[in-house]
């Protein structure tokens, strides 16, 4: 019960906000129903006198009543933000500017008249242009614009006895000039065709979405659409990788604020990455790479947070809550009503995304700590290439004084580089046997590999941990930036993808990896353990080009494949390991 009366405020909160948004809204709609009791004598109410077009709807009503301004006195630049603007009869401005509202000249604007994301309309006279984006023009038979007439998705009409000096031209919507209207420039109509035509989802997004500052909007139908097939997404995730999303949650209960911070530093180095790919040019392909990864993490960190958020939200209301798939359906209920509210939306949804980057990022970094041993040594498997002598252990201390024989740790030895080959002993004999009367064990006499292949055989590489995809798109990152600073210095644009075939191809046969393999400690490996040669080289080169090409997927398929391999690796028959030790790449 104590718990319960904690969380009460949060959810009065919530509740109000939404209460408040309803409120308003009723407020509004009885308003228009009866207006014929205006609220005060010099507002003007745009909603009780709309904008007349025969070819677009009337605009759908305010959230929050909207209360039009009127101007008296000296001439004076206009400028108003979600709020509509009425120039009287007998007043005069220099311009007029209206952000989320509309603007009705009755007056004299000695420049321009300006409305985005509402409507226009022209009584008076306008020294220059009347311009309405996302929203129509009307021009009655007084109005007189000295210069031209635009409509940017939106419609124009102009009655008869209206006078344009300049052009009139409607982009995206219907232009309706009368008979008597007097129209100096050119008539210009750019529809169009069927559904397209309409700019009325838009508007509507502008108006409630937008300039509010809110992902969600009861005006706006289609984000609701959107909304929803996001969270099945979301709900999708929450089933299929209940793992990682646990994993992700139990980090969140101990650093969530750290979480947030990564997210910001992820953020920056994405940012200043695709900054760098942008201006060489050379590493554009990497970009929708790049992108479609942080959209992963980002994904998986926001099913976490939701489910963490449903957890520590429904504790207060018993254990029902405390289980995966309640607990994310409880957040994402929370996060869809902060969304509604105007300004609280829009931070909530900056501050959601870049904490879930941030969870992401640790739970990948976190994984690959994991995955990491504190000694990679190649494990030995059977049916190896070679098999080594074991080296024979130290001769026993001598005993103490009381009998006991003194003990002492010894340490493994180390991988013999040029191991000692020693013949399969024979049947029924003891290997390494002392022969009677012999004083030592000789040593074995070694054994000559077969000579199966010209090429010799590296055992051990390709058990080594195979490489994530993003250590891979960095690697690539940094080389292809490498190969872009070359190329632009020596102005070779034209022949750049000659240039990094020859660079990749050659490093791989060379070392076996890149310069940016080499700062991540990757290494390129042939499944059968054998050099890499510069045809195998060669030919995954050209196979990684053809995993670019098909919309990356050649890429992407590293993502989810078991052995972690892209197309590329599968056609030539390699892998990307993680070494102990960079490769480097000179060695005298």
């Amino acid at each position: 019960m104590k718990r319960t009366r904690k969380f009460l405020p949060l959810f009065s909160v919530l509740l109000g906000s939404w209460l408040w948004t309803h409120n308003a809204l009723a407020q509004d709609n009885a308003a228009e129903s009866n207006a014929a009791e205006p609220m005060v004598a010099e507002v003007h109410d745009s909603h009780s006198a709309p904008l007349e077009s025969t070819n677009e709807p009337a605009p759908n009503h305010d959230l929050v009543p909207i209360i039009a301004k009127s101007f008296h006195g000296h001439s004076q630049p206009i400028v108003l933000f979600w709020q509509n603007a009425e120039l009287k009869a007998d007043d005069t401005a220099e311009t007029v500017v209206v952000i989320g509202g509309s603007a009705v000249i009755r007056g004299k604007v000695k420049e321009a008249v300006v409305s985005i994301g509402g409507n226009v309309e022209v009584d008076g006279e306008v020294g220059q242009s009347a311009v309405a984006v996302l929203g129509n023009v009307k021009l009655t038979p007084k109005a007189h614009v000295h210069e031209d007439t635009v409509a940017v998705m939106g419609s124009i009409e102009a009655d008869s006895g209206a006078k344009v000096r300049g052009n009139t031209v409607a982009v995206g919507g219907k232009l309706n000039v009368a008979d008597g209207a007097q129209i100096g420039g050119d008539k210009v109509n750019v529809g169009l065709p069927g559904p397209l035509g309409n700019f009325d989802w838009l508007r509507n997004w502008i108006k409630y979405c937008l300039f509010e500052f809110r992902p969600l909007a009861f005006q706006v139908g289609f984000v609701w659409v959107i909304a929803a097939i996001y969270l099945l997404l979301y709900l999708l995730v929450a089933l299929g990788f209940s793992r990682p999303v646990a994993t992700c949650v139990e980090h969140l209960k101990t650093r969530a604020a750290t979480m947030f911070l990564f997210g910001l530093l992820a953020k920056l180095v994405v940012t200043f990455l695709y900054l760098i790919l942008f201006v060489t040019g050379v590493g554009v392909i990497l970009i929708p790479v790049i992108g479609m990864a942080v959209t992963v993490f980002t994904i998986l960190g926001k099913v976490a947070i939701l489910e963490w958020i449903g957890g520590k939200l429904g504790k207060h209301f018993g254990d029902r809550f405390q289980t995966p798939l309640p607990a994310f359906l409880l957040g994402a209920a929370v996060l869809t009503l902060l969304y509604v509210i105007p300004l609280v939306g829009g931070l909530t949804a900056l501050l959601f995304g870049v904490w879930g980057l941030g969870v992401g990022v640790v739970y990948v970094f976190g994984g690959l700590r994991r995955e990491t041993p504190g000694n990679m040594n190649p494990p030995s498997t059977p049916g190896a290439a070679f098999t080594a002598t074991p080296t024979p252990p130290p001769a026993a201390p001598a005993p103490f004084a009381g009998g006991e024989p003194a003990t002492a740790e010894v340490a493994p030895p180390l991988i013999d580089p040029a191991p000692q080959f020693a013949p399969a002993p024979e049947a029924g004999a003891r290997p390494n046997a002392t022969p009677p009367g012999a004083g030592t064990a000789p040593l074995n006499e070694p054994k000559p590999a077969p000579k199966t292949s010209a090429f010799p055989v590296m055992p051990g590489l390709s058990s080594l941990p195979k490489a994530a995809l993003w250590e891979r798109i960095l690697a690539a990152l940094l080389d292809i930036i490498l190969i872009a600073i070359v190329v632009n210095l020596a102005r070779l644009q034209s022949w750049s993808l000659l240039i990094a075939l020859a660079y990749f191809s050659g490093m791989w046969a060379w070392r076996g990896t890149s310069i940016g393999g080499v700062v991540l400690k990757l290494r390129v490996v042939r499944s059968d353990d054998r050099r890499l040669t510069f045809i195998v080289a060669l030919v995954r080169g050209l196979a990684a080009a053809f995993s670019v090409v098909v919309l990356l997927l050649g890429y992407l398929w590293i993502a989810w494949d078991k052995d972690k391999q892209g197309w590329h690796d599968k056609i030539a028959g390699t892998f990307v390991v993680r070494q102990p030790q960079a490769t480097p790449l000179v060695m005298l």
